[in-house]
């Protein structure tokens, strides 16, 4: 079994605190600057969501009663909060299609807000937790990393239920436009589709890679500088002149004629080791040297 030698064990636990700080600091970095993006994305989906949330409630509230009063038979989709909130924000995200704002349902009116396989999971779990009010996270999509804000979409208005119970109950002009087998079948309580917004988050990432990566690449260099020069420091001072003093303890136990040369440089406890050495070593040979006059 070898035995490891000082100079060994100094550098192998250079390298592994040097290892282990490095670790933990690039992944502590990467974890808080990854925390402080999806806060950031969190809070922007926030803010867009409660735009659209202002344009359905506008809409409700003011356009609806307008048309009402007008005494119109036609059916004018501008009347519809959904229909309104979501030509709005695409009309706001024209230049960065990563920005979506959705109202997808599991049976829409319009085929353009069926659900895809995604937004109908969200919705299945929004039916399996009543108590859950809103869900977000991250996806991949298109090659984009997206930051998701989900709310379920449940029907407490009964006058809702006037569009969407029977298709004979809707009003005509809307069942002419998008037809009798669309939209129909909603029930009071019933979470039938879901409000998905996104925005991009891949800028922001990569962005966290890439100061970790710089973070990573300056610690390197630090502890580099640093090792080198610690294990040079511990070479002066420690490890060479305790090889030194080791040979020459070595020497001097094998053969008394020899006069092995001590270490007179390095480490203060070293210097007094090796002084000690040599008062031992002379004390030695004058007791020996006493012997032989008495024989």
């Amino acid at each position: 079994m070898t035995v490891p030698t000082i100079r060994g064990v100094i550098r192998r636990n250079l390298l592994i605190v040097f290892l282990v700080a490095l670790f933990v600091g690039g992944g502590g970095f990467y974890l808080l600057l990854k925390h402080e993006a999806m806060n950031n994305a969190e809070d922007e989906a926030r803010l867009l969501l409660s735009s659209a949330m202002a344009i359905r409630g506008y809409t409700t509230q003011h356009i609806l009663p307008n048309f009402v009063k007008m005494h119109d038979d036609a059916f004018h989709e501008e009347t519809v909060p959904a229909f309104a909130a979501q030509t709005v924000f695409r009309s706001v995200s024209a230049g960065d299609h990563a920005y979506t704002y959705r109202e997808a349902a599991l049976n829409p009116t319009s085929v353009s807000d069926r659900a895809d396989p995604f937004e109908v999971e969200l919705i299945r779990e929004f039916r399996n937790d009543a108590q859950m009010k809103e869900m977000h996270g991250v996806l991949d999509q298109a090659g984009q990393r997206l930051f998701y804000l989900a709310r379920p979409i449940q029907i407490k208005d009964p006058k809702c239920i006037i569009c969407h119970d029977t298709p004979q109950r809707a009003p005509k002009l809307m069942v002419a436009k998008y037809g009798p087998n669309n939209g129909f079948g909603w029930k009071v309580n019933d979470i039938v589709g879901v409000q998905l917004l996104t925005v991009p988050v891949t800028k922001q990432f990569r962005s966290t890679l890439e100061l970790v990566s710089i973070l990573i690449g300056g610690l390197a260099l630090i502890f580099a500088v640093a090792y080198f020069a610690l294990t040079a420091a511990m070479e002066a001072t420690v490890s060479g002149p305790l090889d030194r003093l080791a040979n020459a303890a070595d020497r001097a136990s094998r053969s008394t004629s020899e006069t092995p040369e001590l270490p007179s440089s390095g480490a203060r406890e070293i210097r007094l080791l090796a002084d000690a050495i040599q008062r031992l070593r002379i004390s030695l040979m004058k007791a020996l040297s006493h012997i032989g006059e008495k024989k």
